[in-house]
C-alpha cells in the first residue's frame, strides 16, 4: 500500500461546496476519508474534457485507512456512514463475500455527475441513512444464543452449594487446604 501523502491529486472546491450545509456537517474523520476516495478517482484530459475513469468502481478500505493512521475500523465505518447520510457517496457494489471483495463507491461530488445525482445539495432537507450498510446477519452462533436450553450455568460454575458436575468436591471444598492448589 502506499501511503496517501505520497498519492498526487487535484480537487477544486467552490464557494458553495465548502459551505453547503452537507459538508459542514462533516467532522474531520469524514473529510479526511472523502479526500482518501479523491486520490483513488483517475481522470483523462484537460478542462471540460476531462472525463473520469474509475467513478462507481472506487474503494478505500478500513485496511487503508489504518494503515494510513487515520483511525480505527470505528472511525472509518462511521466516516463512511456520514459519507452517505449527507449525499457525497453512492454504494455500488456491497463487497465482503470473500477475500479482496470489497465496497465499491460512486463520489458525487466531481463535475462529472450530473446536477441532479448530486445528492448533497439537498441534504438538509433529505438525507440518506436509509442507504447505510448494515451487517444483515451474524451467522456465528445463531443455534446457541439466547437459548435457555443451552444454559451451562449450572453444569460449570459453583452455585450454592450443588456442585457442578466438571468439579472435583475435594479440590473446590479441600478438608484443612489439602489438595488445593497453593
Amino acid at each position: 500500500m502506499k501511503p496517501i501523502a505520497d498519492k498526487r491529486f487535484y480537487f477544486p472546491m467552490n464557494e458553495r461546496f465548502y459551505w453547503s450545509k452537507a459538508y459542514q456537517s462533516l467532522n474531520v474523520s469524514s473529510r479526511n476519508l472523502m479526500m482518501c476516495f479523491q486520490t483513488e478517482l483517475r481522470w483523462t484530459g484537460k478542462g471540460r474534457n476531462k472525463t473520469f475513469l474509475n467513478n462507481g468502481e472506487i474503494s478505500f478500505t478500513e485496511a487503508e485507512f489504518k494503515f494510513n493512521k487515520l483511525g480505527v475500523s470505528q472511525t472509518y465505518i462511521n466516516a463512511r456512514n456520514k459519507l452517505i447520510e449527507v449525499g457525497f457517496i453512492k454504494v455500488t457494489y456491497r463487497g465482503g463475500m470473500a477475500r479482496g471483495d470489497m465496497n465499491k463507491y460512486k463520489l458525487l461530488w466531481v463535475e462529472d455527475v450530473a446536477h441532479d445525482k448530486m445528492r448533497w445539495k439537498r441534504y438538509p432537507e433529505e438525507n440518506w441513512k436509509h442507504k447505510i450498510l448494515k451487517v444483515k446477519d451474524y451467522a456465528v452462533g445463531r443455534n446457541t444464543r439466547f437459548k435457555k436450553i443451552n444454559n451451562t450455568l449450572e453444569n460449570e460454575t459453583l452455585n450454592d452449594n450443588t456442585l457442578p458436575k466438571e468439579l472435583d468436591p475435594i479440590n473446590t471444598h479441600p478438608p484443612n487446604k489439602q489438595g488445593c492448589n497453593e
